[in-house]
């Protein structure tokens, strides 16, 4: 009877543990998201100048715009 009952026990501490380590990623995971949150907030929005010339040195293109892409650049990797 005492091997079962060490079972029992075992599996009752990895349950726990499971539990805990899933609460413990979910709080974890907000606080992450309320301070990512945060930061992004602190970023300007600034929409592309456009100027009515070909000269790629007369237009003004801020450096958040040239290394955050759009959604329209990206590149579907599936089709590649």
């Amino acid at each position: 009877m005492k091997p079962k009952f060490n079972k029992l026990i075992t599996l009752l501490l990895l349950l726990s543990t499971f539990a805990f380590l899933m609460e413990a990623q979910e709080r974890v995971s907000d606080i992450a998201h309320e301070e990512l949150s945060k930061w992004a907030s602190l970023l300007p929005v600034n929409e592309p100048l456009h100027v009515d010339s070909i000269n790629p040195y007369a237009q003004q293109v801020s450096i958040l715009y040239v290394l955050l892409p759009d959604a329209s650049k990206k590149v579907n990797s599936k089709n590649n």
